[in-house]
């Protein structure tokens, strides 16, 4: 895997960091979300899963509210 710095929003320190750091922040959050076996291991399915989720109900908090339930 390979950083692409020509994609990443800003190119000074502080923003590189951040932009980092929540990389690795939905990263960790990948991994540690459980998703249906219909739906496949690997991070791509569970992070199409998560958009599933997402689209269905808008509000942020509900979604954390279901995602906690299982």
């Amino acid at each position: 895997m390979h950083l692409k710095l020509d994609r990443l929003i800003t190119k000074n320190v502080n923003g590189i960091a951040i932009q980092i750091y929540a990389s690795l922040i939905a990263y960790l959050i990948l991994q540690l979300v459980s998703v249906p076996k219909e739906w496949g291991e690997k991070m791509l399915d569970k992070f199409r899963y998560l958009q599933a989720c997402m689209c269905q109900q808008i509000s942020y908090v509900h979604w954390m509210e279901d995602i906690m339930k299982c």
